[in-house]
């Protein structure tokens, strides 16, 4: 594993925000559309979903960061690379705060990488299915 996996993984889990955002809005949407029978209410659990992959997406993201950040910095010898900079700093952090979970942490880049666009295709879909 790479220092550049590890840090493209680090922005990536930022798209979680905006999937997050976007999937509370269309919750509201599907239960406003359901209420005045524009919707069937079955919406309402799928903007549910919706919303929790977009949670997904920052989770499963933030987590290969941190694992791929604790595995360089574990394995790394005198000269080595080291994660550095801001992915350094958070990795300390969580550290101090939870030494054992971190350790426990198991890097997922391609879950990591399909989950952002699994939560779009589902809010898409459900936009789709609200407004169509």
């Amino acid at each position: 594993m790479s220092l550049a996996m590890a840090r493209r993984h680090a922005m990536l889990r930022w798209t979680g925000v905006p999937l997050v955002v976007i999937g509370a809005g269309l919750l509201v949407f599907s239960l406003i559309q359901a209420a005045r029978g524009d919707a069937l209410w079955t919406t309402i659990p799928h903007a549910l979903l919706g919303l929790g992959l977009g949670l997904a997406a920052f989770g499963a993201n933030h987590d290969t960061a941190l694992a791929l950040a604790w595995e360089i910095r574990s394995n790394s010898s005198a000269g080595a690379e080291t994660p550095g900079g801001p992915l350094q700093d958070e990795l300390d952090r969580e550290l101090e705060a939870d030494r054992t979970a971190v350790m426990a942490l198991r890097a997922s880049p391609r879950v990591a990488l399909l989950m952002p666009f699994i939560a779009l295709l589902v809010q898409v879909w459900l936009l789709w299915r609200l407004l169509g």
